[in-house]
């Protein structure tokens, strides 16, 4: 690993005026760590002649690389510095070999940016996210860390350019945004952490809870195994990566846009923790498979408590009557990927009925049996809660189990946890509940190459690519398959029907009832231990549009979760649902004027509700640009 002669942070103020068709860096702050030597420059030229100044390889921190970063890139570009990525083999330079005055970066095929890498000499400036060590906004790491400095505000409209005069008051906001950033980072090094995502640093501090040995046999590169072609698939790992899902997300069908009144929300504490300690008696998969099998039945081993299958099967399925849906099916014409499935068969609009056949785009008649991958909780929940027809088991791998290895590390912070605060406490959270990702992650190593277009705005070529060194797949898929059976059952034992008080809506580790606490079934409460549930809230009323969308009333608190709306938006609609939100009128937009004047209820929360003050990211000639535009629910 090269040497790291200093770690800063540092942060960019940017041009915002009427009709601006470019952009700059008008203010930028840098701070190295465990000083408070802000020093403020007027231009990102400024800067770069500064951090060049400093010996050695440096490392310095942008909190939203996304934004900063898209200055940086357009700076480098138009400075005439090499684009150090070779188009005929689609690979970037090692740092060895990138030549003086080169740069490159690492930007998904989703679009998070990790990091730039500039080569100045025989020397680098690396500049990374630290939102991916720290994924809470400026003014949250403040208020989560209990820094010193605080989260200042600022008007950012205004007439500003490259060396224009900054004022105390400017000086002091963007002085303060690196020192909250700065304080944190230093609590995050003093524990050894220095990876570039949090998942990293987890993964490194529980792989030191095991000698190296112990741990590659534990956990091996399942994709390295080589499988017959029967099972649909050239690997272990993908053909287990096929059963890994998310969380458990469902709204009750015919719940929807309803006022409830009187209910109670329970979360799950530290749900992915609680579902690997030893605590909750789940058996994970280790080592290399055993066995895999094709063919019309389950191994009688491989059903034994001390082994775990995975388990291909073919099948056509209706949910049985009292029985909560959970099975989502993606990438499939047939089927919408987000939706909890009632049934396999295919719903005609035009007739109001379900029918076994299909037609697809190019009129072939196709039957609606489907394949699924399931680990085997989600398998036995599967039959549990589904009648199953034209049933047949086409393939499956199983495992040795073990339990309790996952005990040291998260019996640490959760010791942390329960007796800290501030920094302490905020990065126990952070350690407890992001580890169970890395396991599962895959070989896909996509990303993307930026150019300048021709109006100097950056553009974006994917590049596919599969050679990231994956996690182990078989505990990863487990995780999240046991995380779900342990809210679904929850769900299921509060569920009376459609029409009927009781659950509505779930999303992961929480549950939402329009029932009392006192008539919540099948819940252990506590405010902190795990495999318990916490309540969360005893709210007065509450309305549900769809999945992660919701509000629920308390008192004068309002909780509104919906996807894409961002703080500015859900203000001013609980503003002009209640005027309970205090709002400072005088700093509103106009048509932000014009929404909160219009008195709205719960019922206004629904399908073509539009909201002024959302700001979206463009990227135009110099960096990004934040324009206001309108958010829609649809």
């Amino acid at each position: 690993m090269k040497k790291i002669s200093q770690y800063l942070v540092g942060d960019f103020e940017t041009t915002v005026y009427e009709g601006q068709e470019n952009t700059e860096v008008w203010a930028s702050a840098i701070v190295p760590l465990y000083t408070e030597n802000v020093e403020i420059f007027h231009s990102i030229d400024d800067t770069f002649t500064h951090l060049k100044s400093i010996p050695g390889n440096i490392v310095i921190f942008y909190h939203n690389l996304k934004f900063d970063g898209s200055f940086w890139l357009n700076f480098l570009f138009k400075k005439g510095y090499i684009h150090a990525f070779d188009f005929a083999s689609k690979i970037f330079a090692k740092d060895e070999d990138m030549p003086s005055k080169s740069f490159k970066y690492l930007i998904s095929d989703l679009g998070q940016w990790y990091s730039i890498t500039i080569k100045d000499g025989r020397r680098t400036i690396e500049i990374r996210d630290s939102l991916k060590l720290l994924p809470f906004s400026v003014a949250e790491i403040g208020k989560g860390f209990m820094t010193k400095h605080k989260k200042l505000d600022m008007e950012y409209a205004g007439k500003r350019y490259a060396g224009c005069q900054i004022t105390e008051e400017e000086k002091k906001y963007i002085r303060n945004d690196v020192l909250v950033v700065k304080e944190a980072l230093e609590t995050m090094f003093d524990g050894g952490h220095k990876e570039i995502t949090i998942g990293s640093c987890c993964l490194k501090e529980f792989k030191r809870t095991f000698a190296p040995h112990v741990y590659q046999e534990m956990f091996p590169n399942l994709y390295d195994i080589k499988v017959d072609k029967k099972l649909g698939c050239d690997t272990i790992g993908e053909y287990i990566h096929k059963s890994y899902k998310g969380g458990w997300c469902y709204l009750v069908e015919g719940k929807e846009n309803k006022v409830y009144k009187n209910g109670v929300t329970y979360d799950v504490n530290s749900l992915y923790p609680s579902m690997m300690h030893s605590i909750s008696g789940n058996r994970y998969p280790t080592g290399y498979p055993i066995a895999t099998w094709t063919g019309n039945y389950i191994p009688d081993d491989a059903k034994t408590e001390y082994h775990y299958f995975f388990i291909q099967i073919k099948t056509r399925f209706r949910v049985k009557d009292g029985y909560l849906p959970f099975i989502q099916i993606k990438r499939d014409f047939r089927y919408k990927g987000n939706e909890c499935l009632k049934t396999s068969d295919f719903y005609n609009a035009k007739t109001g009925r379900y029918n076994r056949y299909v037609y697809d785009k190019d009129g072939n008649k196709q039957d609606t049996r489907v394949i699924l991958t399931l680990t085997q909780t989600d398998y036995y929940l599967f039959l549990e809660h589904y009648d199953v027809f034209d049933f047949e088991v086409l393939s499956g791998v199983y495992f040795s189990t073990d339990i309790g290895f996952f005990d040291k590390y998260i019996d640490k912070y959760k010791q942390i946890k329960m007796t800290s605060k501030g920094a302490q406490r905020t990065l126990a959270k952070l350690y407890l509940n992001n580890l169970y990702g890395k396991m599962a992650s895959s070989t896909d190593s996509s990303f993307k190459v930026a150019n300048i277009k021709d109006d100097g705005s950056l553009g974006f070529e994917y590049i596919e690519a599969h050679d990231k060194k994956p996690g182990y797949i078989a505990i990863g898929s487990a995780i999240t398959s046991y995380a779900r059976n342990f809210t679904i059952r929850t769900a299921q034992k509060n569920f009376y029907g459609k029409n009927k008080k009781g659950f509505i809506y779930a999303d992961t580790d929480s549950i939402h009832c329009d029932i009392s606490k006192d008539d919540i079934k099948g819940v252990v409460e506590s405010d902190t231990e795990f495999c318990c549930w916490k309540l969360e809230s005893e709210w007065d009323e509450g309305i549900f549009a769809r999945q992660k969308t919701y509000i629920e009333k308390t008192g004068l608190h309002y909780d509104i979760k919906c996807a894409g709306m961002t703080k500015q938006c859900k203000r001013l609609l609980e503003n002009s649902m209640y005027g309970a939100y205090p709002i400072d009128y005088n700093k509103l937009s106009q048509a932000e004027k014009v929404f909160v004047k219009i008195k709205r209820t719960l019922k206004d929360f629904k399908t073509g509700l539009l909201i002024p003050g959302k700001l979206m990211a463009k990227q135009i000639n110099g960096g990004v640009l934040l324009v206001d535009s309108t958010f829609e629910m649809k």
